[in-house]
């Protein structure tokens, strides 16, 4: 017996002498005691609750307390101890009488050898059962998990038991025309197959072996409720269903699964807006391809070409005007782009080209014709007529040292210095002396972040996200701010980005987590019905262990379903959108919601909700710009509001900055609004919700 674990002991025993001498004598056998001796005035009640004991010694003498009345205070403190008896001779009580008011054993007081030995039998015995229950609440949560998984599988999934359906998936149901489980429960197996290929299954069944986990397959004819005839690859596995023994099946169609391994990777690769690669997609290929600077000597220049004016573009046709503005540049962008070539979308207005050139004569003809192009384009946008001019900054890859992050910033201060100037729209970087490499800088922004979470100078702020029709629930946006050695606010766009590509963002998430769910747990003591919306950043979802961290601070907390919502901005879980897809549907699991922040942007976005159940759209906030004179803007609010209402998804506006905004809001109908109206972020948790929002 380790002395690590402790041994909570009560004692009742009239005698404080004989109570030290136990203790003395456990402690000598490798115990770790934490004694509580009973006194005559304690309430029983109150000290179980308290000590929580895991032995309880007592005197068969003692005057205090019987075994037989520990019984009762034990149930209703929900407390599993061991009793010993002691005595102090073996005519007070014997072995059986112990056991029959309730004791493990009784022990003679002076024999401390048999003592130790029955409390290290009946501690290890504790632990053990306490290890079972551990194993139990675990399994019966993956159980649960699990369940939720299959139900949200896009593979048909059914349990049979004796030839006959016991469970089944919605895509089960969906696949062979079943509306409700009722219609396939008890439903023969075999009367999915094919009549002419029935004999074969029979064959397959009497030959199936699912023993020691081993996986059986099958590719036959299967029929529908409707006669219709499809091909499936099923897989059968040894499996139980509330504690029974059966069969799992799992049905693929292979060009169906195939068509959706492409769609999602399609998605998560590609800018829905301009057909480009996404961010992240890019640096991916980009990161892949400046290894060539040092396997092939293979010399690159990066391109960043950034829109001018698009604000003004923006509030001149509106949301989906400026989007179709920024897709008709991209088709310019691609129609230049020359062989080895890769375009991306950075963000915004802004897109990125790697070049497989760093010659800078060839680099100059390239952006010129680029930007003469883009300058010479008419987008005809809703009877208006849009003509968008850009600036490029370049970043010559030509040397074997620099990595994606170093020339990523070389071409934003290029961009920065092209912007500067109406007469020369290109710029080239180039390095000064002693300047810092962005490695340079993010490792003083680590050292910064990490000094800051040592120092408490990172806070959280929260803001009321108001529900437009009333309702009792309280909701708080949660997000994280830093703050100098001065005590100032630093701007979270100055550190997140070297956050982010440092993996520092993790370490910065949990702590918000951690010190939400401690606030959160607070607040609920006077105001129950509250809930949080708590921001992740991107590489959260990269970060393989937080939802097993998450579900055991839930239990740790004793937080209630549907009191915490995680939220990622689209672009993360575009760019993440395996591992998004998988988050929020184990969020299910432990009753927590997931929420897409800066939804909305983009030609079709509900794309993303077919792939990630997602409870909640905030929609993205440049929606609510000059709302109240844009109709374009309301327009396209109102048209996702009621795409997002058919899927039964709770919508979010947010940056409502004035009254006018609201009255447009009411006639959209989002369940949710948010902004500096109703009330700034701020270090207290106390917007008053009963003011309504009229």
């Amino acid at each position: 017996m380790s002395g690590d674990t402790p041994l909570r002991l009560l004692i009742i025993e009239d005698s404080v002498n004989d109570a030290d001498r136990y203790v003395k004598a456990l402690r000598g056998n490798g115990f770790s005691v934490r004694e509580h001796i009973l006194a005559e005035d304690d309430d029983i009640e109150e000290t179980l609750s308290t000590h929580k004991p895991d032995i309880i010694i007592i005197s068969h003498s003692n005057p205090t307390i019987s075994l037989r009345n520990l019984e009762s205070p034990l149930k209703k403190t929900d407390i599993t101890a061991s009793a010993i008896m002691v005595s102090s001779k073996p005519d007070h009580i014997s072995v059986p009488e112990a056991l029959k008011e309730g004791a493990r054993d009784r022990v003679l007081k002076d024999d401390l050898d048999h003592l130790c030995a029955v409390v290290r039998r009946e501690f290890d015995n504790l632990n053990t059962q306490k290890e079972y229950r551990a194993m139990e609440k675990r399994y019966k949560e993956s159980e649960a998990r699990a369940k939720v998984l299959m139900e949200n599988s896009r593979d048909a999934i059914a349990y049979i038991h004796q030839g006959m359906h016991v469970y089944a998936n919605y895509a089960y149901m969906e696949m062979f025309g079943f509306e409700n489980f009722e219609d396939v429960e008890g439903l023969p197996i075999m009367d999915m197959v094919a009549p002419e290929k029935q004999e074969d299954f029979k064959q397959f069944l009497r030959n199936l072996n699912t023993q020691d986990g081993k996986i059986s397959e099958l590719e036959i004819e299967l029929n529908g409720i409707q006669d219709q005839a499809f091909t499936g690859h099923i897989e059968f596995r040894e499996a139980t269903i509330e504690g029974e023994p059966c069969t799992q099946i799992l049905i693929r169609q292979q060009a169906d699964t195939r068509a959706l391994e492409e769609q999602i990777n399609q998605l998560s690769r590609l800018d829905p807006l301009t057909g480009l690669m996404n961010r992240q997609a890019f640096l991916e290929e980009f990161e892949q391809a400046i290894v060539n600077v040092n396997k092939k000597n293979q010399l690159y220049s990066l391109l960043q070409v950034g829109l001018e004016d698009f604000k003004q573009i923006q509030d001149n046709i509106g949301l989906v005007g400026s989007d179709q503005v920024i897709a008709e540049i991209a088709g310019i962008i691609r129609e230049k782009l020359g062989d080895g070539d890769l375009a991306g979308r950075n963000e915004g207005s802004k897109y990125l080209i790697l070049s497989a050139d760093a010659n800078p004569k060839n680099i100059e003809k390239k952006s010129e014709s680029i930007i003469n192009a883009v300058a010479d384009h008419i987008c005809n946008i809703g009877g208006k007529s849009v003509n968008a001019k850009c600036h490029i900054g370049v970043s010559l890859i030509d040397d074997s040292s620099l990595d994606v992050n170093e020339v990523m910033s070389r071409a934003d201060k290029a961009l920065a210095e092209a912007k500067k100037s109406e007469d020369v729209r290109l710029h080239i970087y180039l390095p000064k002396e002693g300047e810092m490499t962005q490695k340079q800088i993010d490792a003083t922004w680590v050292a910064k972040l990490k000094l800051a979470l040592e120092k408490k100078r990172f806070h959280l702020l929260y803001q009321p996200i108001v529900q437009l029709d009333g309702g009792d629930m309280e909701r708080y946006e949660v997000f994280m701010e830093m703050r100098d050695e001065k005590q100032q606010r630093v701007s979270t766009s100055d550190f997140m980005p070297a956050a982010e590509r440092t993996k520092m963002s993790k370490v910065l998430d949990r702590w918000v987590i951690d010190k939400s769910f401690a606030q959160l747990v607070k607040h609920l003591e006077t105001h129950p019905n509250t809930v949080f919306f708590i921001k992740l950043s991107g590489g959260s979802l990269e970060d393989l262990e937080l939802f097993r961290w998450i579900s055991d601070k839930i239990k740790t907390h004793n937080i209630e379903k549907w009191q915490v919502i995680f939220e990622v901005k689209e672009e993360a879980v575009v760019s993440h959108l395996k591992q998004a897809q998988a988050f929020a549907t184990l969020l299910k699991t432990i009753h927590c919601g997931f929420a897409i922040d800066d939804f909305g942007k983009g030609p079709d976005p509900f794309k993303l909700v077919d792939h990630v159940p997602a409870q909640y759209l905030k929609f993205h906030k440049d929606f609510t710009q000059d709302l109240s004179n844009n109709k374009e803007n309301q327009k396209t609010l109102q048209e996702i509001t009621e795409k997002a209402k058919t899927l039964k998804k709770h919508t979010i506006i947010q940056h409502v900055e004035d009254a006018a905004t609201l009255s447009v809001l009411w006639s959209i109908g989002s369940n949710y609004t948010q902004g500096n109206f109703f009330q700034g972020p701020s270090e207290k948790i106390e917007y008053d919700f009963s003011s309504g929002v009229a």
